[in-house]
């Protein structure tokens, strides 16, 4: 008798010659086959080997196909199954989908701007005519497998927020990150619903050991850092933390209250890198930590990245909103103190 994983491989390996052979997401979730298959999954007995066939199944579908099985078996990890079981299929799949529309997609240029760089321009006019050029069918696969693509980045959102390796996975394949880079932020001739999400998803940080110091107190700490969607999300975070341990640190300057999620925030602190300082002395003011880029990205000393909270009479007129919201509900970021510096290590951290 078939099992409900084979009835279900057996409908969706018929061929795909056109838009009708196609399901819409509710006709795919309608169809008896995924309904058994899905109710079957929902039995801790089968639901590991369930997914473990999907992820043998999926690189055989078309992608219409693929994206929706992954959107079910998103959603059995949004219920508690295994997030690793089958994100390594996913992101091979995005990175082969990706590779396949990069010819399509550029960064509209104005046909009268003068200032703009001739190489995006020439991207900008070779994607628009490989795009004109194409014949209704290919361009209706072009068009699927772009669906596809927003499709798939719901349940590998599910899976990244979950899973810290399936995470360092994806920032580990350069060649699938500027793929990202390129496709989800600088592109409008054949631009994406959902791929920003992943984007945002690779500038996410979790440093176990995130090294702070103040120079102008000689004191510091150690934080652990999880789920922080950039540096300017981490001032936040750090700020509240600094708050909270005032007098150890022996903070001169008053500590504005502040929630986690506040959409705007300012510094309390010059930020800046581990390079500012040499032989305990100032000497790069302006070597500033970047708000936009990762927190994990700052400079690194004896092994640990650090972020300097220099204290200044004035302050830093530095503002930043819209960067500390989660992206996603099973993010959860957080700023742990762990512990504070001693002495020496404060004197090896501003060498």
């Amino acid at each position: 008798m078939p099992t409900p994983y084979a009835d279900l491989a057996r409908i969706l390996s018929t061929p795909v010659r056109r838009p009708d052979d196609l399901d819409s997401l509710e006709q795919f979730f309608n169809r008896p086959e995924v309904r058994a298959f899905y109710a079957q999954c929902q039995d801790p007995a089968h639901t590991a080997a369930n997914l473990q066939a999907c992820a043998a199944l999926l690189p055989d579908l078309h992608p219409g196909r693929a994206s929706a099985l992954a959107l079910l078996c998103g959603s059995l990890v949004e219920d508690g199954a295994d997030p690793e079981l089958l994100y390594a299929c996913l992101q091979s799949l995005l990175h082969e989908w990706l590779r396949t529309l990069r010819p399509y997609c550029a960064q509209e240029v104005e046909a009268d701007d003068d200032e703009v760089d001739e190489a995006d321009r020439k991207a900008w006019t070779d994607a628009q005519e490989k795009l004109d050029a194409m014949p209704a069918e290919q361009r209706w696969g072009v068009e699927a497998l772009q669906q596809s693509v927003d499709v798939l980045v719901l349940p590998m959102m599910a899976m990244l927020m979950r899973s810290r390796c399936n995470h360092q996975a994806l920032i580990a394949d350069a060649d699938l990150m500027a793929l990202l880079y390129a496709m989800a932020t600088s592109n409008d001739s054949l631009p994406f619903e959902q791929l920003h999400f992943l984007w945002l998803a690779s500038r996410i940080s979790y440093v176990d050991e995130l090294v702070v110091v103040l120079p102008t107190s000689r004191t510091g700490f150690v934080a652990r850092a999880h789920g922080v969607n950039n540096t300017f999300h981490a001032f936040t975070l750090l700020q509240i933390l600094i708050g909270e341990h005032a007098g150890a640190l022996k903070v001169q300057r008053e500590i504005a209250a502040r929630e986690p999620d506040m959409d705007r925030d300012s510094a309390d602190f010059q930020w800046l890198q581990a390079g500012a300082f040499a032989d305990g002395e100032l000497t790069q003011p302006m070597l500033w930590a970047w708000g936009e880029a990762a927190l994990r990205d700052n400079m690194a000393k004896h092994g640990r990245p650090v972020l300097i909270a220099l204290e200044t009479e004035e302050g830093t007129k530095r503002n930043w909103s819209g960067f500390n919201g989660a992206i996603h509900d099973a993010q959860a970021p957080s700023m742990t103190f762990t512990r504070y510096l001693t002495e020496e290590e404060v004197t090896s951290y501003l060498a």
